[in-house]
């Protein structure tokens, strides 16, 4: 059928190495498509998890619980065309996508997670995925007795095709970062830090957040030694925009010992966090409140792109400025994150930052 060979024309296009996942995601949609026309719908739900996995590379949360949702809906339609199976790897990050908008209320939150999990057990999973992403959430919420009970809960559940044991370690990292056991997560980290195991950024990731982690518990070897892991990690990396979620963290770090190379990662960072989802944006702008406090000269030469809101033809910015900038931008989502979550975590995270 002539369809088909569009669609594998266009499929074939994806295959480029050299495409940025926003081209790639063009490509799949009329793909998709043609699909659709053609009421091929076991492809269309085929390239819809494709389409997923590059919209999470940019961050495109909301587009990705739409593009999900359709997917649902196909399967309800046609469960004799789609295995329920395929798609909870996809509903695992959809449900994530969730919590990183603070307009989706809790209640809607919760219900999405009652139905991930109700679908991974009737599939014959475990609960440990369930779990994994309530301790990520309570951590990230600064409740952190709940986040400790939740990773209990994951690590009592068996290892599964829905988990992901670097990532698991990755994220249960935070946990004791955040709680000032920086030895007992340094420990932790050991089979991430000597790729015992891995996956594709969880090890980065971890690099990335140790190296500032330990230059504030004063461990400088280590934290030299992370960042020289990370630097390699982070080589050939100059696109991945989904990153700035941890960079923040590492500029940081660099801002305490060398604020040159710092600027250098921000200079990259600052254009990304633009149109990055509403939680990097959230954790990125603290990352700099903080990194701005080690910078002593009152102002500094960027190259920053014209839609920054700051932008300055000449390239010369006020360092200050920069931080009331990046400050106010965290606590507008701060507060809003808090009003949906009924505590006051990210706004909290925020004023530690300020007040240390």
């Amino acid at each position: 059928m002539r369809y088909t060979l569009e669609i594998q024309k266009l499929l074939l296009q994806t295959q480029s190495q050299n495409l940025h996942p926003r081209e790639k995601a063009s490509l799949l949609k009329e793909a998709i498509r043609i699909a659709d026309e053609n009421e091929d719908v076991a492809w269309a739900v085929e390239m819809r998890l494709d389409l997923i996995y590059e919209l999470n590379l940019l961050s495109a949360d909301a587009e990705e619980i739409a593009v999900f949702s359709k997917i649902l809906d196909d399967y309800e339609s046609h469960k004799d065309q789609i295995n329920e199976d395929d798609l909870l790897w996809k509903y695992k990050w959809i449900w994530a996508c969730t919590f990183d908008l603070p307009d989706i209320p809790m209640e809607q939150i919760k219900a999405v997670g009652e139905d991930y999990k109700t679908r991974i057990q009737r599939n014959g999973y475990s609960l440990r995925s369930y779990y994994h992403r309530w301790s990520v959430e309570y951590t990230r919420m600064r409740q952190y007795d709940l986040a400790k009970e939740y990773i209990d809960k994951m690590l009592a559940e068996k290892i599964d095709d829905q988990s992901c044991e670097a990532c698991e370690l990755n994220f249960m990292l935070d946990y004791y970062l955040e709680t000032g056991q920086f030895d007992e997560a340094y420990n932790r980290a050991q089979p991430l830090i000597s790729k015992q195991t891995s996956c594709y950024e969880a090890n980065l990731r971890a690099y990335l957040k140790l190296a500032y982690y330990a230059q504030k518990a004063v461990k400088p070897e280590i934290a030299a030694d992370m960042c020289m892991r990370a630097e390699e990690g982070l080589a050939g990396r100059e696109k991945d925009e989904y990153m700035l979620l941890y960079l923040g963290l590492f500029i940081a770090y660099y801002f305490m010992i060398n604020s040159q190379r710092g600027w250098e990662y921000a200079e990259r960072c600052i254009g990304w966090s633009l149109h990055t989802n509403q939680l990097k944006k959230y954790r990125f702008s603290c990352d700099m409140v903080e990194a701005l406090k080690y910078e002593s000269r009152p102002q500094v030469s960027l190259n920053l792109p014209e839609e920054f809101p700051l932008y300055c033809p000449e390239g010369v910015y006020d360092v200050k400025e920069l931080s009331d900038y990046f400050y106010g931008q965290a606590e507008d989502l701060a507060l809003r994150y808090d009003a949906r979550n009924a505590n006051n975590g990210y706004m909290d995270r925020l004023k530690e930052i300020i007040s240390n």
